[in-house]
């Protein structure tokens, strides 16, 4: 390994553990709950009528502790589970009005912890940046389900392009509304 790939991975690894830091903490104090409970608001609000099964995965949490975790946002009136229209003995989960307010919040903590990190780059910086991000989420990308999970607290409509082909999960898509 050369000296400055030594140099570079060193910097990229100080980056992103002090970026981690940054949005965990922004988004845990948003939605009142540490752990995933942000990344489920997010996953629910953007594949509405996600399976606990699907969430599970996406979390990459046991099936038991997905449970306890939408019990939790149940309680906090932010969630709520429907009968899976196709198997009636399936759950749908949905994010109720608070739940879809305490998301949009999310976002915005999200991008106001980021954007001002990325402003201080050049348009053109920006872009190079953009595509080298890009190939490194395809480099660390191993699957399907790790893809979901890396990009858990994406904002999807910034990304519509998205790098590394994140597979929409299967939902209920027949539920009736509430």
């Amino acid at each position: 390994m050369t000296k400055e790939t030594l140099r570079t991975a060193n910097l990229l690894g100080a980056a992103v553990l002090g970026l981690h830091d940054e949005l965990k903490q922004s988004v845990e104090k948003r939605s009142g709950r540490a752990g995933e409970a942000p990344a489920a608001l997010n996953a629910i609000g953007h594949q509405p009528g996600l399976s606990n099964d699907a969430l599970s995965r996406l979390l990459g949490l046991t099936h038991t502790g997905t449970v306890r975790l939408i019990d939790r946002l149940l309680e906090d009136g932010l969630v709520e589970r429907r009968s899976a229209a196709r198997d009636k003995r399936g759950v749908a989960l949905y994010l109720t009005a608070q739940g879809k307010t305490v998301r949009a919040e999310i976002l915005q903590d999200r991008e106001a912890a980021l954007a001002p990190l990325v402003s201080r780059l050049s348009a053109g910086e920006q872009k190079t940046l953009g595509t080298l991000l890009g190939k490194l989420l395809n480099g660390v990308s191993r699957d399907d389900s790790h893809k979901l999970r890396i990009c858990r607290l994406c904002d999807s409509r910034a990304c519509k392009d998205c790098p590394i082909l994140v597979p929409v999960t299967p939902v209920d898509s027949e539920a009736p509304p509430a």
